[in-house]
This record gives C-alpha cells, structure tokens and sequence, in this order.
C-alpha cells in the first residue's frame, strides 16, 4: 500500500489535463516554498534578491522538461537526448554562470531542481516527502544555529607599517587575549606602503575587546584595526 502509493501518477505518455496541472501546480507551491524557507534562512545574513525568483520559477521549468519528454516519450531517442541536454545545461548555469559566493544558494537550487524532477515524473508523495524533509532539517539547523561559528570566533584585521617587522609581534596579546589564533592572510596596501594582516581567533572573554585592541594599537603605531563577528561575515 505505501509503495504503491510512491509511484508515479503518471502512467503513461499521454498526459491527462488534471495530472499536468497537479504537477505543474505542485511544483509552483515547490517553489515558493524554497523561496519563503531561503529568506528565513538567510534572513540575517542577507541574501541576493534575484535568487528568490530563481527558486520559484526553477521548478516550474524543470517540472515542465520533464513532462515534455514523457509526452515524447522517454524510450525514444529524442526524449532522452532533449532531458540530457536540459539538465546538464541547467546545471552548468547553476555551477559555471552563477554568482553565488554561499554553498547554500547551490544547495537550494539544486533541491529546487530536483523537486521539478519529481514533480515532472509524477511522483508526487515522494517529491512531498522530500520538500518535508527538507524544510523540517533546514528550520532546525536555522534555530539551532548549527551551521553558524561560535560568536567568539572573529576576523582580526590590523594596518602595519612596510618598516615595521610583523613577525611575532602580536603574538604575546593575541595568547593573551585568545583561546586560539591564525594567521590568515598578509597583503600590501596603499601602493606598498602597509600591510594588511588577516587573523581568525577565538577570543576568551568578549568583554575584553576593547583592551585587546588597545594592545594592538599600541604595537602598529595607532593604525587601522577592525574586530568582526565571523557569523556576520
């Protein structure tokens, strides 16, 4: 009885009127769905205003690819070559052409690909189950905030002079202040004349920022030092 409830409503090649507008319908409520659960998701951290209408009409096209080749029929040569072709163009797009910086947005889109998939071939418990699913574990790991760094885990940026040796000379306030840091980075600025030095740390005690800042400030000559929350980043 579940099994059978898993398969496909569609049948056969000859899509009924009812059966496409179910799909194509289920597939729009995929799709919004995406798009409500990526802007509460990224509701904090900000998020590109062109990808909620990617992930809304994602599905509906993927959805509608699908149908067309099982209309052509899947056995024939043509229907396999044009859903070949389809997705291995939808994917290049989403990989090679996509702006995106944030493994999420990849995430997202692909599940909103495959939601269409699903929805296209009929399966329409089955595409439910997985948008559940999805959602379900998305909304837990946003509460729990498990896919956030600690707040105490911070970008350290300082400005030192060309003349001036770096090397080792933060090291007694940063383990002072600091369960743990790394350099992450060094580069020039303004024409050559500074550098720029990228730490992440973990600080012990948050209410001591100021002091280490102090400290720092000290060593570089009152130059440029910025403390950013990593989460926030």
């Amino acid at each position: 009885m579940i099994l059978s409830a898993l398969d496909s409503i569609v049948t056969d090649t000859t899509i009924v009127p009812w059966v496409m507008a179910l799909c194509i319908g289920l597939s729009v409520v995929f799709g919004f769905g995406l798009a409500f659960l990526y802007k509460f998701f990224k509701r904090k951290k900000g998020f590109s205003t062109d990808l909620p209408l990617s992930l809304v009409l994602m599905p509906i096209g993927v959805c509608a690819i699908v149908m067309v080749s099982r209309v052509i029929g899947l056995e024939s040569t043509t229907a396999r070559t044009t859903l070949g072709f389809s997705f291995a163009g939808i994917l290049c797009i989403t990989r090679f052409r996509s702006t995106q910086k944030d493994a999420t947005d990849l995430i997202f889109i692909m599940f909103a690909i495959i939601l269409g998939f699903l929805s296209g071939f009929g399966y329409v418990l089955y595409a439910g189950i997985v948008a559940i699913l999805a959602a379900i574990l998305i909304l837990i790991i946003s509460f729990t905030k498990f896919s956030l760094p600690s707040s105490k885990e911070m970008t350290l940026k300082v400005v030192v002079p060309e003349s001036l040796n770096f090397d080792n000379l933060f090291d007694e306030s940063l383990k002072k202040h600091c369960l743990s840091y790394d350099l992450k980075q060094v580069k020039s600025t303004d024409f050559g004349t500074m550098f720029e030095l990228t730490y992440i740390i973990t600080i012990k005690n948050k209410e001591l920022q100021k002091e280490l800042l102090d400290e720092i400030r000290e060593k570089n000559g009152n130059l440029m030092v910025s403390l950013s929350v990593r989460r926030f980043e």
